[in-house]
């Protein structure tokens, strides 16, 4: 980046003096042809010299910048050095956690520094080919992972994920758990701001023509075949389908220009909030995996009716907050109560409690992480990037390599269809190649072989042609 910035800036100095030197044997008078001869070649003396000049400059500022860089590793001493293998968190920066202190760096070349102690993943960046291999004993392994197994298939099996010594995912047994990363805070779950009376859903049902029930998505390529569940379901009752899946409505005007990166404006969340219920499903369906799939309806008081994460419950406002579709049978006996609520205001209101009574939260699990956090956070996710950091960081004294995640770190289903329809997911075979790839991957890192993509693929389709992968 210095060096980008660096040539930036020569190149204006560059052409300043370019004008500079125009501008003054412009003054010359070249009606003689030999003194204009000599003009020219005075020019391109000046040009090249001046171009070798700044390169000299641009080389010697890159040699201090990186002899900077490398004294500010070495003047670390004995402070652990904390490596981000994918570049994902601090660029340069020493940082005190708790009574320890550690650098955290981005550059690669602290590899073979005696004061590394920690590498760090991001779990959607990690590439099989580019890993830290040999792998030091006694540098202990970090995985920051937040995302669904769709962003990186290969890290559901146990193979892969025992390779990490930390970690920091969805899952409640996660070293440092970001379930609830998506939701910003006991206000956003008991205010109004967004939500509306039973009394004016319905109003606006009948005068905005709306379906009871909204469904808005962009990702159509899904492990639990979504679509065709709410396709099913859509044949019962009546539903508004926003965004590129299965879509039979288009968005107001105002909001259907890059709706995905408005998602939670008030504008958005204003519109949901006319809906009596939102179809939340999930693009996959991992233990304690809950997106704002599930917090956007709660936040404005739109009923989800959800499927995901099997433990969704434990995370609730309260025990009658949301509908889980796991709990029927079939789309029409789902469609059946979903009527039953439509023409019963008493009942529908009692999902709403959070949101119509006061003191309405009673999950303690709930509030005791929402209440240890930090209440006016900017950025939650970056929040979590710095306290993942540290527990790293007062770890890496230890050094304590015999420390495993496991599989409940990560914990995901294999993928299925959501509407049984006796046909097979098309993910199922994805997780079985990646089950091969995760135990070719540990055999690579534990005899620390650099991996070779196309020998590695080839190698893992034959084990699962040859049913090697279980």
């Amino acid at each position: 980046r210095p060096l980008f910035s660096t040539l930036r800036i020569m190149f204006q100095v560059f052409r300043y003096l370019k004008y500079f030197l125009e501008f003054t044997f412009r003054t010359f008078d070249t009606s003689n042809e030999l003194e204009n001869k000599m003009i020219k070649k005075t020019k391109f003396s000046g040009f090249f010299l001046l171009t070798l000049f700044l390169f000299f400059i641009i080389i010697l500022f890159q040699i201090n910048f990186t002899s900077f860089q490398d004294k500010k590793v070495t003047n670390s001493s004995d402070v652990p050095i904390i490596l981000w293998w994918t570049p994902f968190g601090s660029d340069e920066e020493f940082r005190k956690c708790g009574n320890v202190k550690c650098f955290f760096t981005n550059n690669r070349s602290v590899i073979t520094n005696s004061q590394l102690k920690a590498i760090l993943f991001y779990g959607s960046n990690i590439e099989l080919n580019d890993l830290p291999l040999p792998r030091q004993v006694n540098v202990i392994w970090g995985l920051l992972h937040e995302e669904s197994p769709r962003n990186n298939l290969i890290l559901v099996h146990k193979e892969a994920i025992q390779l990490f010594n930390y970690s920091s995912t969805f899952s409640r047994f996660s070293d440092l758990p970001i379930s609830l990363v998506d939701l910003p805070n006991e206000d956003e779950l008991t205010g109004n701001k967004y939500f509306l009376s039973t009394m004016e859903k319905s109003r606006l049902i009948k005068q905005k023509k709306l379906a009871p029930v909204l469904f808005i998505q962009s990702n159509c390529d899904t492990m639990n075949g979504r679509d065709l569940y709410v396709s099913q379901l859509m044949k019962l009752i009546s539903i508004d389908s926003y965004g590129t899946c299965i879509n039979n409505k288009h968005l107001p005007k105002q909001l259907k220009e890059n709706y995905l990166n408005h998602l939670d404006s008030d504008e958005f969340r204003k519109f949901v909030g006319q809906y009596k219920f939102t179809l939340a499903i999930e693009n996959a369906v991992c233990e304690d995996y809950i997106t704002e799939k599930l917090w956007r309806p709660l936040i404005v008081g739109s009923v989800p009716i959800y499927y995901g994460s099997p433990s969704f419950k434990d995370w609730l406002p309260n025990n009658n907050s949301a509908i889980s579709i796991n709990d029927f049978e079939d789309p029409k006996k789902l469609t059946e109560y979903l009527k039953e609520l439509i023409n019963d205001d008493v009942q529908y209101n009692s999902f709403l409690k959070h949101k119509l009574l006061k003191d309405s939260i009673t999950n303690n699990r709930l509030l005791d992480i929402l209440q240890k956090r930090p209440n006016d956070l900017f950025n939650i996710f970056d929040y979590y990037v710095k306290e993942f950091e540290c527990l790293i960081c007062r770890n890496s004294i230890s050094q304590n390599s015999h420390h495993k995640v496991t599989k409940k770190h990560y914990n995901c289903s294999k993928p299925k269809n959501l509407y049984k329809n006796g046909k097979k997911n098309q993910w199922t075979d994805m997780w079985e190649i990646e089950s091969c790839a995760a135990k070719l991957l540990y055999q690579s890192v534990t005899h620390n072989k650099t991996i070779e993509l196309d020998k590695f693929d080839k190698e893992k389709l034959k084990m699962f042609q040859n049913n090697k992968c279980n």
